[in-house]
């Protein structure tokens, strides 16, 4: 029995060295692979509410009952739902001011007046935002002659976190009633929730201002309506 124990163990020992030398090795002895996936689809079919949000910190959500801007209390944005939206666009005011005898500069009441636009199409191509202003006219239609309103020093601000590269943005000033560009993105630019703020001092903003010659007022209230245009462009 003994010689047949050692002669049987000399034969294994001897037939695991041939598998080795050949390299044929069993798996569990260098480890083995295998893969999986993780997958998820994105549409831009999106109808969740884009709501304003503070311009100087867009994570949190414009409250209210305690606005960012209260020289714009009312303003409750937009309410576009769309993929591509304008989502809010800032009322200014100039306060009440005296007739002058020389030209003057008022600076805007805002202290933070702002255009809010999301994107989540999620499809390649940008956009591009642009503004026109109707001359300056009362309630009898008099018109605020020679009334040239301006906005400067725009800074794009979005959530925290977001990839997108940022969208261009520029001074733009209301001297004809023809649109003047205001932001624009590239392709896959500009996505997400973006923000451009003109920020500026409370009850004296001079990022956002209004020219009025001598001789052009009188004592009425002046309104001039700005209309902004947000459109989709082509990828480039």
């Amino acid at each position: 029995m003994k010689k047949i124990t050692l002669y049987s163990g000399a034969v294994i020992a001897l037939l695991t060295s041939v598998v080795l030398g050949t390299g044929l090795v069993h798996a569990d002895e260098t480890g083995d692979s295998a893969t999986s996936e993780a997958k998820i689809v994105f549409t831009g079919d999106n109808t969740d509410p884009n709501v304003p949000v503070d311009p100087n910190n867009p994570d949190t959500p414009d409250d209210p009952n305690n606005p960012v801007d209260p020289d714009d209390p009312g303003n409750h944005g937009t309410g576009d739902k769309g993929p591509l939206a304008i989502n809010y666009v800032s009322n200014i005011t100039f306060g009440k001011k005296q007739i002058s005898t020389g030209n003057e500069v008022y600076n805007a009441q805002n202290a933070n007046p702002r255009i809010q636009i999301t994107d989540k199409r999620g499809v390649e191509g940008g956009w591009t935002l642009t503004a026109a202003a109707s001359k300056f006219t009362a309630s009898d239609t008099s018109e605020l002659k020679g009334a040239v309103l301006s906005f400067k020093n725009g800074v794009a601000n979005t959530t925290s976190g977001n990839q997108s590269s940022a969208p261009t943005t520029s001074d733009f000033t209301f001297n004809n009633e023809e649109a003047k560009p205001v932001m624009s993105a590239t392709s896959l630019a500009g996505q997400g929730l973006w923000v451009d703020v003109f920020n500026g001092e409370e009850g004296n903003n001079s990022n956002v201002q209004l020219a009025v010659p001598a001789g052009s007022a009188q004592a009425k209230e002046y309104t001039a309506t700005i209309t902004w245009t947000l459109a989709a462009t082509p990828a480039e």
